[in-house]
């Protein structure tokens, strides 16, 4: 007797699972037969059952965050919660991690391993997608490009008639592109362009070892000859194609063309040829104009494009990185207006992917930070952010995705227990994603603008996870090393705080540096020079412990706290939110006058040690400037009318008083000034021994190939 599950399953799932095995093993007998797409290594090793339970497994991401936990659970107790909560998992007879003295590429490691681990088309340029790398985009024949030439504009092919070379191709002469380039321009003929196509593809593999297991219909041995073929096709190609096959652009802004349109099924081998010809050129290029030119005849031609997906990926990915590495400053922007215009014209899956690969080049370009790449650097963090304005949905997810996965690399080098854990947290690039995700959510939670748009950001719910990761972030060595770390980070928090109008609490993060040795003890005498903070965020074993790396310390921590309280100088709390530092300030500049006084009346040796005098006065003269604006606000406030749950009265305090005009924004802008030409000399200082070193080097260079000259003619 048949059970009643078989019968159910008869009816509903019968006929799929018979389909679906026919499926499998067409597909197989395709792949024995040399199909195009052919099994990976591990398809081959597992079998095709394994490869399914392995899409069905969880990714390291969520096995990360365990099971049951999702990434709104992680957030909610806030990272240093989790961190604290990890810590205390951890065996305590541990000892303190200690930073290393080597300065062998910062003793950092690459970031770019860690975020692969996650997500696998971040970083990989040479994943495998869902068509197989083995299937070539541009495997498509002369014949098939020129098949149907006959079109209704009546012109004969050029080329037929031309020279014929040994290996029976024919030599493009400047007459033929003369005579397309006519029929092209008056005529917009179909024709003309097949013909330029497969001109242009030759021009393409010109040189190229790999072209002679491919055959093309022309040659081409003029240099002449191939700069006018290849800027014959970028020139016409858009317009021409326009003209047969209209760009239709949406309310929305986005670019299509009618793919069901008979001539554009017919274009479609060219349309591919052509794609896979621009690729090519474009990755072997250097000049910056030609450069320019063909991104600007790409950007043109990329809703003709749209269609095939593979490609749109590698030219992102080509593109993003021109955008990236390039050297010159006009290609950089041409190459963001393509990866903008893509963003903007495409789908949410094209959004997605300019997003992904964007940030996945600014990452792999971020490793070596100094004063020469820092430009570039802020560059693609400006540019980039501007995308997450494009679409809500894909913003926040992408956002989200990729804080979370900052959260889980902090919490994992927290809970590991190896000595080198914290150097997937401890990195550039972790530090320029905590700054890029920190600038994306400034500019699109700006108050003004959310006031301008009529509603609040969706990215600002993000807001909350990225502050608690970066506090983590400061919080997990505290050793002296890195305290360039945590200044760096703290001026994020700071513009953060600015734009979004949200607070911050970052006293803490300041105030408990003062108890450190680097402060409390007096510093070595050295000659070193200042030490750049701008441009490190871990300093040398030369540095720490000597009075130079001291004195820019304490400079550091007077700087970020006049920046943290400037934020609210005209806020109608300022009075009560200054009461905790000030009362701080005041104990430690106590305790320290008296710790100083009692060691010079022991006399002696001892005596000449003195505490850091200078860096007391500065603390009591910001303590100074606090409660004068405090009192500037106090009497402001006296005449108010209105209680402190009145919102839009309290907004609208001090509105009226610029604010360079309050006693803590005067003495700010005069820290700013001060600070703006010490870091300008030592810019112009860092610059000049640059040049030096590059010019010694060349020196070198030039000596060792004047041995090399001399050895040769010696032996002659």
């Amino acid at each position: 007797m048949v059970q009643k599950s078989t019968k159910k399953f008869q009816k509903k799932h019968l006929k799929r699972t018979i389909d679906q095995r026919k499926h499998v093993q067409a597909y197989k007998k395709k792949i024995a037969k040399g199909g195009k797409r052919k099994p990976s290594a591990e398809e081959e090793y597992y079998g095709d059952e394994a490869q399914r339970a392995k899409r069905q497994r969880p990714s390291r991401s969520e096995q990360a965050l365990g099971d049951g936990t999702n990434a709104k659970d992680f957030f909610a107790g806030g990272v240093q919660d989790n961190v604290e909560e990890a810590l205390a998992g951890v065996n305590k007879k541990r000892r303190p991690v200690k930073a290393k003295d080597d300065d062998d590429d910062d003793g950092v490691a690459d970031f770019t391993s860690f975020l692969d681990q996650d997500d696998q088309d971040l970083l990989n340029e040479e994943n495998a997608s869902e068509e197989s790398d083995n299937d070539e985009v541009d495997g498509v024949a002369d014949e098939e490009i020129l098949e149907g030439s006959d079109d209704e504009d009546g012109d004969v092919p050029p080329g037929k008639n031309g020279k014929k070379t040994d290996d029976d191709r024919e030599e493009l002469t400047r007459k033929d592109i003369a005579q397309w380039k006519k029929s092209l321009t008056e005529n917009k003929s179909l024709r003309a362009l097949k013909q330029v196509a497969v001109a242009f593809r030759a021009a393409v593999y010109v040189g190229k070892a790999e072209s002679e297991a491919m055959t093309f219909k022309y040659t081409i041995t003029d240099p002449a000859v191939y700069n006018d073929i290849v800027m014959l096709a970028l020139t016409q190609f858009p317009e021409v194609l326009n003209h047969h096959i209209p760009v239709i652009t949406s309310s929305a802004g986005r670019r299509t063309v009618a793919t069901t349109n008979k001539k554009y099924q017919q274009l479609t081998p060219l349309l591919k040829s052509l794609s896979a010809s621009l690729l090519r050129i474009l990755s072997d290029l250097n000049d910056p104009k030609t450069v320019s030119a063909v991104l600007t005849a790409t950007e043109k031609l990329l809703p003709y494009f749209a269609s095939f997906r593979r490609y749109v990926k590698q030219f992102i990915r080509a593109v993003v990185d021109i955008w990236s590495t390039a050297p010159d400053e006009s290609t950089r922007l041409m190459a963001w207006v393509v990866i903008r215009s893509a963003a903007e014209s495409g789908d949410k899956g094209m959004l997605e992917l300019c997003m992904k690969t964007s940030y996945a080049g600014m990452i792999k370009n971020c490793r070596q930070t100094s004063i020469h790449t820092i430009p570039l650097i802020n560059f693609m963090k400006n540019t980039a952010a501007t995308l997450y304005a494009l679409n809500r949905e894909v913003s926040y997810q992408t956002a989200f995705d990729y804080i979370r996965q900052l959260a889980i690399h902090l919490r994992n080098s927290v809970v590991h227990k190896s000595k080198d854990s914290y150097k997937t947290v401890y990195n550039w690039q972790y530090i320029h994603s905590l700054d890029f995700w920190r600038r994306v959510l400034s500019l699109h939670c700006d108050t003004a603008k959310e006031l301008k748009e009529g509603k609040e950001s969706a990215l600002r719910p993000l807001i909350y996870p990225l502050v608690q990761v970066i506090l983590g972030t400061m919080r997990l060595v505290p050793a002296a090393q890195y305290f360039p770390l945590r200044f760096t980070l703290f001026r994020s928090l700071i513009d953060l705080s600015r734009h979004a109008d949200v607070y911050i609490p970052l006293l803490p993060t300041m105030t408990e540096l003062l108890t450190s040795t680097t402060v409390t003890r007096p510093g070595k005498p050295s000659t070193l020079r200042p030490f750049d903070f701008e441009h490190n965020i871990r300093a040398n074993a030369a540095y720490l412990g000597t009075r130079i790396y001291q004195t820019g310390v304490c400079e550091q921590i007077i700087d970020c706290i006049i920046e943290f309280y400037g934020l609210y100088a005209k806020h109608i709390s300022f009075p009560e939110l200054v009461v905790p530092c000030v009362i701080t300030l005041k104990r430690y500049a106590r305790k320290k006058d008296r710790l100083s006084t009692a060691t010079a009346e022991k006399g002696g040796k001892k005596g000449k040690k003195r505490e850091n005098i200078k860096f007391h006065k500065q603390l009591l003269e910001v303590v100074e400037k606090l409660e004068l604006n405090s009192k500037f606000v106090q009497d402001r406030r006296k005449n108010v009318e209105f209680s402190p749950a009145n919102h839009e009265q309290v907004n609208q305090f001090l509105k009226d008083v610029p604010w360079e005009k309050t006693p803590l924004g005067q003495y700010l802008k005069i820290q700013r000034e001060v600070k703006e030409e010490r870091l300008r000399i030592l810019r112009a200082s860092m610059e000049n021994d640059g040049e030096q070193q590059e010019t010694q080097e060349d020196d070198v260079m030039d000596e060792v190939e004047d041995d090399d000259n001399d050895d040769e003619d010696d032996s002659e």
